[in-house]
Formats: C-alpha cells, sequence, structure tokens
C-alpha cells in the first residue's frame, strides 16, 4: 500500500485480482504524480502475468496536465507489455472535460457509467522521494506523451518542453 495524500487531495490504491485500482480524488497536481509514476512503472517491471490498471475519477475536481501525460504514459507501457489497457471508470463531468480537451478521450479506455465494485481502497504507506531532476524529466516525459495526441496539444507545450529541456540539461552539469 503507498500513500500519496495531500489533505484532500489523494490518490489511493487497491488490488483485486492481481488488477490495479486507484481512486484519484480532489485536485491532482504533478506532486501526487511523482511517487505513483515511479511505483507503476515498478510494479510493471515485477508482474510476470498480464493485469490491468483502473483509474476511479468519480471524486476528482482538477488533473494538471502532468497528472493526464502520465496517464498515457502508463498506458502506452501496459499496453505495451501485456497488451492490456489502463481503463478510467466512473469519470465525473469535469474529468471527462478536462480529457477531453487534452485529447484523451481518443486514446484513454473511458468507462462513463457507474463501475460498481465492492473495493476497499488503501492510502499508500511508501514513501518514494523524486528529487528535482528526476521530477523535472516525468514533467518533460508526461508533456511529450501529451504533446504526441495531437498537433493542438504539441503547440500547447512547445515551450513548457523547451523551459524542461534546458533545466534539465543545466541540473546535469
Amino acid at each position: 500500500m503507498i500513500q500519496l495524500i495531500d489533505d484532500e487531495n489523494q490518490i489511493l490504491i487497491t488490488i483485486d485480482n492481481n488488477d490495479l485500482y486507484f481512486k484519484a480524488m480532489g485536485h491532482i497536481t504533478a506532486n501526487l504524480c511523482f511517487p505513483l509514476r515511479d511505483m507503476v512503472l515498478k510494479r510493471l517491471s515485477l508482474f510476470t502475468c498480464p493485469f490491468e490498471i483502473f483509474f476511479d475519477l468519480s471524486e476528482t475536481k482538477y488533473m494538471d496536465s502532468t497528472f493526464l501525460g502520465i496517464l498515457v504514459g502508463l498506458e502506452k507501457k501496459l499496453h505495451g507489455t501485456f497488451g492490456n489497457h489502463l481503463y478510467i471508470i466512473n469519470p465525473n463531468e469535469i474529468s471527462v472535460k478536462l480529457m477531453k480537451n487534452m485529447g484523451l478521450d481518443r486514446f484513454l479506455k473511458i468507462v462513463c457509467q457507474d463501475v460498481e465494485k465492492n473495493l476497499h481502497y488503501e492510502l499508500f504507506d511508501e514513501d518514494v522521494q523524486v528529487n528535482e531532476l528526476e521530477k523535472c524529466k516525468i514533467v518533460l516525459t508526461s508533456h511529450k506523451e501529451l504533446s504526441a495526441l495531437s498537433d493542438e496539444n504539441k503547440k500547447k507545450f512547445e515551450l513548457l518542453q523547451e523551459v524542461l529541456e534546458k533545466e534539465i540539461k543545466d541540473k546535469q552539469k
């Protein structure tokens, strides 16, 4: 179990039949995403049997572009490794609007009806430390994933990517 909590802004997790279920609550921003990405990628490398990832967005009030880009990257990695998918379940109106704005509705599997499962989510308890250089790399990768989805996204994030690439280069000196 891993804890990603910032007052009411949190990501919860549970495992059911080897599938990972997450519940994103409140405002989901980059700071909550850094340990999430590392943990999921670590699990992907450790699992030998196929599994799927589900994100419940029923209680999400906001998602930043870093989080959305991480979803795209995790879908690509999961599909490339196992041929399975990352599913968005129970998205609320705000979540659907934010995903459509970035073109994720054409890329991710979004299940708009309620998915009823008796899951017992828990807070994470792992403390994953990510240094500033790695944070920059994660934000850059997330925005490259979003930029690859459409020309509109590419234009939105072009300047940010240039700034991040410069910052990464400077930090590596």
